[in-house]
């Protein structure tokens, strides 16, 4: 036996004091007075008889200091060792989306908490418990402690996500914890069966007669002052007549609606349609009451890009350029010599054709043909090379998402140079495009003032690119990537990551999560992102040179997590379950608050007794 609070002993100096306070009591003796003749009388009449006149005080002394003795060790709380009785949990719950689903009072997530609790409850002192959550990322939450109180207040501040779930992580976490001790008993609270589960307890928490319904795939088309919304529904336990209804603009009554009839597991297209003749938002519902509410509805929001970017070339022989950025952009374009470029502002690209500025302006940039080097341009100049004969530049064969975009439909073919600049020191956030020689030639990436930076290592007049069948693919992606929207879409699943391309001219990026988190996300580097773990509308709020802009994205729910019948293929470990237990304890906690109870209890009594019945 042990003591988890030994200081609590203490309390059993009152024993001694107690019997030292008995012992010196003060004596006195009982005197008859005419107030109380008739009463004494009257016991000698009746002939009453206390035979436990003479015990009650020893009594009481026996049981005050069974008090002190009890509350002391309350107070120690004493603990004994039980051989072979503790074992190790690990559990894994279920936080993604359909955990949302109402199961009887309680939805599953809830379920699955209060599931956790009972089995920590009911296990032995000396336990330890590891809990991992799992949605579209895998959290470990706690491991491997034994403080039950830790362990479930813990388990009650977690929520459920919205996001779909992905279980290679959390399977790999728990295998981990399995191979280090095969007795680990590994629990899965989810709302789902699963074929094959291995060394693994699935507790399905999910109730029977769920019924859901979602919509999926949400379009809208503005055609002729009218406006198409389009997607598809589905029930998937029951055959049911849903209602649709078309909302525009935050509107509180519907533009139109639409009752169809479908059948289990079918998904059915719908349209809805009415007069606009532009829109900022709509949105479209099943109005219908279903056990999961997040699935029922999406909005569609009509992001138009508020930025508006004007382009400075600065070039000699700006024909080539400026012919293909007027077919290319409606942006307005301003052409000058380098004589007559004096650092000016206001520009959201600038490019500089053979030309070196000395400094590099605060805004996106491509430097073509650039022979000199200049400071915070993330590389160095090494001098020209001339060639005996027309040099074929090489394409990347990079399978970077930034190679792939900026080289979207670019073949890559018979394209020749005649000289070209020699580059050094480039800053490893640059990708490659084009070469020779494995020179990189073309490279795209930021430089060390935090803007977007293009480099042509050659003239453009000495090459036949302007005339290649790639030039205007390139360009254009190079310009979408250097003059970017704040944000290429507005429709997402729950689970993906948001894009917010960050251009020269931002100063903040607030972003507000349907729930009303906020968040101040990254902006020294080109792209910030976001993660979308909640279904509804997000808003970024971009603070640009002194002008506040807002977008507006949706995060639907993943059609994954809508299907209340789904079953899953495998959730397992790999090995061979053993059940040894470790060394658990008692807590006689409760026993002595029992007998601390009954013994003040039965002193009380012994002193009422004495009080009116002996006197």
């Amino acid at each position: 036996m042990s003591f988890l609070y030994p200081l609590g002993l203490l309390g059993l100096i009152g024993v001694p004091l107690l019997i030292l306070i008995y012992i010196l009591r003060s004596k006195y003796n009982e005197q008859t007075i005419p107030s109380t003749y008739l009463w004494t009388l009257s016991e000698k009449f009746f002939k009453r008889r206390n035979p436990l006149s003479g015990l009650t005080g020893i009594i009481s002394l026996i049981l005050q200091i069974l008090t002190v003795i009890f509350a002391s060790l309350l107070i120690a709380r004493p603990i004994f060792v039980v051989p072979a009785s503790a074992s190790e949990y690990c559990f894994i719950l279920d936080s993604s989306g359909s955990m949302n689903t109402q199961s009887g009072s309680k939805t599953c997530f809830e379920r699955a908490k209060d599931y956790i609790e009972d089995e920590i409850d009911d296990a032995r002192l000396g336990s330890s418990y590891t809990l991992i959550t799992l949605s579209s990322d895998t959290a470990v939450v706690y491991e491997r402690i034994t403080d039950k109180d830790i362990a479930i207040d813990l388990l009650e501040e977690l929520e459920c996500y919205d996001s779909s779930a992905d279980n290679s992580d959390a399977i790999a976490k728990a295998q981990e914890y399995f191979n280090e001790n095969t007795s680990t008993l590994v629990y899965f609270v989810t709302d789902k069966d699963y074929n094959i589960s291995e060394n693994v307890e699935i507790v399905n928490v999910s109730s029977q007669n769920v019924k859901n319904y979602a919509i999926s795939e949400v379009m809208g088309n503005l055609t002729e002052g009218t406006l198409y919304a389009s997607g598809n529904v589905i029930s998937y336990t029951s055959d049911e007549t849903l209602d649709i209804a078309l909302y525009v603009n935050g509107g509180d009554k519907p533009a139109d609606t639409l009752s169809i009839s479908v059948k289990a597991g079918e998904s059915m297209p719908v349209e809805l349609s009415c007069k606009a003749a532009s829109y900022d938002s709509f949105r479209l519902v099943i109005t219908n009451k279903d056990d999961l509410a997040i699935d029922n509805e999406i909005t569609c929001h009509n992001l138009n890009s508020e930025a508006s970017y004007s382009i400075l070339i600065v070039s000699e022989t700006p024909f080539f350029l400026e012919a293909l950025l007027d077919a290319l952009t409606d942006s307005m374009v301003d052409v000058i010599t380098p004589r007559e470029y004096a650092s000016q502002g206001g520009y959201g690209l600038y490019i500089f054709h053979s030309f070196t500025p000395e400094t590099l302006p605060d805004a996106a940039v491509w430097l073509i043909n650039s022979s000199e080097s200049v400071d915070d341009s993330g590389f160095g100049v090494r001098g020209i090379n001339e060639l005996d004969a027309p040099g074929e530049l090489v394409r990347s064969q990079s399978t970077s998402s930034q190679a792939r975009k900026l080289l979207d439909g670019v073949i890559g073919r018979d394209i020749y140079i005649s000289e070209y600049v020699k580059y050094s020191g480039m800053y490893t956030q640059f990708t490659t495009l084009f070469s020779y020689d494995s020179n990189p030639l073309i490279f795209a990436g930021v430089n060390a003032l935090g803007n977007r930076e293009v480099v042509f290592g050659f003239d453009l007049h000495k090459s036949d690119m302007p005339l290649s069948s790639d030039f205007a693919p390139l360009i254009s992606n190079l310009l979408e990537y250097s003059c970017p929207d704040i944000i290429d879409r507005s429709g997402f699943t729950c689970g993906e990551e948001a894009e917010i391309n960050i251009t020269a001219n931002i100063d903040s990026v607030k972003a507000i999560s349907p729930d009303g988190e906020e968040t101040y996300l990254d902006t020294s580097t080109d792209i910030s992102r976001l993660a979308l773990d909640r279904v509804g509308t997000y808003t970024f709020e971009v603070s640009a040179a002194g002008d506040k802009r807002t977008y507006r994205i949706y995060s639907a729910a993943a059609v994954s997590e809508s299907n209340p019948a789904s079953t899953g293929e495998d959730f397992s470990l790999i090995g061979e379950q053993t059940y040894e237990k470790t060394d658990g304890e008692f807590d006689p906690l409760v026993i002595l608050f029992v007998l601390l109870a009954i013994v003040f209890t039965a002193d009380w009594m012994v002193y009422c007794y004495e009080k009116y019945q002996l006197r």
